[in-house]
C-alpha cells in the first residue's frame, strides 16, 4: 500500500506538470478532439476505409485492428469497475481544455487510449509502414490529449497502453498476419532471367471480356496504356468475341520468349496451358473479376505484375491436371460448380461468406447428391473439390495457399448421409471434423480417381464449367510452370 500511495503521488505530480503546459493555439480545439474519439469513431472510420478500398491483406488487417480496439475498450470498461479511481478534478485544469462536465466515472485505465493503442498495434502487424506510422501518430495524440485535457492521469494512460497491447496480442492470435497476402505463396526458386526492360520478345494477350464474361471491361484502355508504358516494345494482342482464345495463346507462346496474360483465372489457365506446351515463363497480369492465382503469387495489381517482370524474378509452381485439362487453383465436381456460380453471382451484393452460406442452402434444397465412385469407394456426393496444393481454410470454401509447390492435391468431399441427408450435410459443413461420423472429409493426396456414371458429369476447372468423362483422374505436375513473382516473394 505504501508503494501504491507513492506511485499515486508521483502520478498526480506528473499530471499537474503536464496540464500546466498550455498550448494557446490548440487548447480551444482540445475538447472537440477528445470528444471526437468517443465510441472508437476514428478507428471505425479507418477500418471501414481499409475494408472498402484496401487489398485482401489490408481488409484482414482492418478486421484484426478493430477487433483489438473493441476488446481493449471492453477490457478497460471491466477494469474501471474494479479499480475505482476518481478522475482529476476539473478545477485543476483550464476550463477551455476540460471536455466533460461529468467527471465522476472511474479514471483507470484510459479506455480511449486502450482502444487507440489496440487499433494501432493491430494495424502495425502487417500494414505498410506509412499507414502504420500515421495510425501510430494518431494513437499517440489521443493518449497525450487524455492527460493534457485533464481527463486522466498519466498512470491511467499507461494502463490503457498496456490493455491495448494485450488486446492486440489476443486479436493477433485469432487473426494472425498472413505473409502470403503480401509476399505471395512459397514456390520453387528459379534462376532470375535477364528481361528486356522495354518488353522485347514479350507477347501480351489481353482478354477484354475477362471481367464479366461478355462485354469488354471499362478499364481495358487503362490496362493497355499501362502495359505500353511499362513495356513499349512488347507485342499486345487483344482478343475479340470471335477469336479462339486457345489458338491465340498457342500462337503467342510459340513466337515469344515470355507469354504475358491479362485477364481472370480462366484466361490465365488458358495461357498457362500454352506456356507449358512451349516451355515459356508466364507473366500473370491480374485484370479479371476473380484473380485468385495472381493474388496467390503476390500479384495484386497489373502494376505489381509489371514490376515483377522488370525485376526478372521467376519461380516454379505446381499444376493440377484432370481429364487432360490443367488447373492452377481448383477443380470440382458434383453440385459444387453450380454452387460456386451462385456464390459468385450473389457475392457482389451480400458479401463472400453470406453468399457462400446462401448458395449452400439453395444447393441443398434444389440439388440431389451425385452417385460416384471415389478412389474405388461407392458414395453419393453433394459436392467436392480438388485444390492445386493445400488451402488454408477448413470446412469452408478455400481461400488462401501458403505453398504453390507442395506436390499435393487438397481433396475435400461432402457426402450424403441418411437419414435427413440435407440437414446432416449442413451440419457437416458447419461443424467440420467435430460432427460425429461426419460426411465431410479432407485429405491431401498426390492423385484422385473418380467414376461418375450419370449425366451431367460437370467439372469446374478454374471457374470454367465443362462436361467430364465417366472416369476422371486427378493428378499433379510438380513445379511444372515457371511464373514471374514479386522480388519480395518467399522462396
Amino acid at each position: 500500500m505504501r508503494i501504491l500511495r507513492r506511485l499515486r503521488r508521483i502520478d498526480e505530480r506528473a499530471h499537474r506538470r503536464a496540464t500546466s503546459v498550455g498550448l494557446p493555439s490548440l487548447d480551444p480545439y482540445t475538447p472537440t478532439f477528445v470528444q471526437a474519439t468517443d465510441n472508437m469513431a476514428p478507428w471505425f472510420l479507418v477500418a471501414g476505409t481499409l475494408a472498402v478500398t484496401g487489398s485482401p491483406r489490408l481488409r484482414r488487417t482492418a478486421v484484426r485492428a478493430i477487433a483489438a480496439a473493441g476488446l481493449a475498450n471492453a477490457a478497460s470498461s471491466a477494469l474501471k469497475q474494479v479499480v475505482r479511481r476518481p478522475r482529476p478534478h476539473p478545477s485543476a485544469v483550464p476550463a477551455a481544455r476540460f471536455p466533460y462536465r461529468d467527471y465522476t466515472s472511474s479514471s483507470f485505465p484510459s479506455g480511449h487510449t486502450a482502444a487507440a493503442v489496440g487499433f494501432a498495434t493491430g494495424i502495425g502487424a502487417d500494414a505498410p509502414r506509412p499507414l502504420t506510422a500515421l495510425v501510430g501518430l494518431l494513437a499517440a495524440v489521443v493518449a497525450a490529449s487524455r492527460v493534457h485535457s485533464g481527463v486522466h492521469y498519466p498512470g491511467d494512460v499507461l494502463g490503457g497502453v498496456a490493455v491495448g497491447v494485450g488486446a492486440a496480442a489476443a486479436a493477433r492470435m485469432v487473426l494472425p498476419p498472413r505473409p502470403e497476402l503480401l509476399f505471395g505463396a512459397r514456390a520453387v526458386a528459379s534462376p532470375d532471367r535477364g528481361t528486356d526492360p522495354e518488353g522485347a520478345n514479350v507477347t501480351v494477350v489481353l482478354n477484354p471480356r475477362a471481367a464479366d464474361g461478355g462485354m469488354p471491361t471499362p478499364h481495358v484502355a487503362d490496362t493497355t496504356t499501362r502495359i505500353a508504358r511499362a513495356m513499349p516494345r512488347a507485342r499486345v494482342v487483344t482478343t475479340s468475341a470471335d477469336d479462339d482464345v486457345e489458338a491465340v495463346m498457342d500462337e503467342a507462346a510459340r513466337g515469344a520468349e515470355v507469354l504475358a496474360v491479362a485477364g481472370g483465372d480462366g484466361t490465365v489457365n488458358t495461357g498457362a496451358r500454352a506456356a507449358l506446351e512451349h516451355g515459356r515463363p508466364l507473366l500473370v497480369l491480374p485484370d479479371g473479376t476473380l484473380n485468385n492465382f495472381a493474388r496467390t503469387l503476390g500479384l495484386d495489381s497489373v502494376d505489381t505484375a509489371l514490376e515483377a517482370y522488370r525485376d526478372g524474378r521467376t519461380a516454379r509452381v505446381d499444376v493440377g491436371e484432370v481429364d487432360g485439362r490443367i488447373f492452377l487453383n481448383t477443380s470440382s465436381f458434383g453440385s459444387y460448380p453450380r454452387m460456386v456460380e451462385r456464390r459468385d453471382r450473389w457475392a457482389e451484393r451480400i458479401g463472400k461468406w453470406p453468399a457462400f452460406a446462401s448458395a449452400l442452402l439453395a444447393d441443398l434444397v434444389s440439388v440431389d447428391p451425385t452417385p460416384a465412385v471415389v478412389d474405388g469407394r461407392p458414395t453419393r456426393v453433394w459436392w467436392a473439390f480438388v485444390g492445386n496444393c493445400r488451402y488454408r481454410t477448413h470446412a469452408r470454401v478455400p481461400a488462401l495457399r501458403e505453398n504453390l509447390a507442395d506436390g499435393r492435391l487438397d481433396v475435400r468431399v461432402l457426402e450424403a448421409r441418411s437419414p435427413f441427408p440435407r440437414l446432416r450435410a449442413l451440419a457437416d459443413v458447419l461443424l467440420g471434423h467435430r460432427a460425429r461420423g461426419g460426411g465431410y472429409t479432407e485429405r491431401l493426396a498426390p492423385h484422385l480417381s473418380l467414376t461418375i456414371a450419370a449425366r451431367p458429369r460437370l467439372l469446374a476447372v478454374d471457374g470454367e464449367v465443362v462436361e467430364g468423362s465417366s472416369k476422371v483422374h486427378f493428378t499433379k505436375r510438380p513445379a511444372a510452370l515457371r511464373v514471374f513473382v514479386p522480388a519480395v516473394s518467399s522462396p
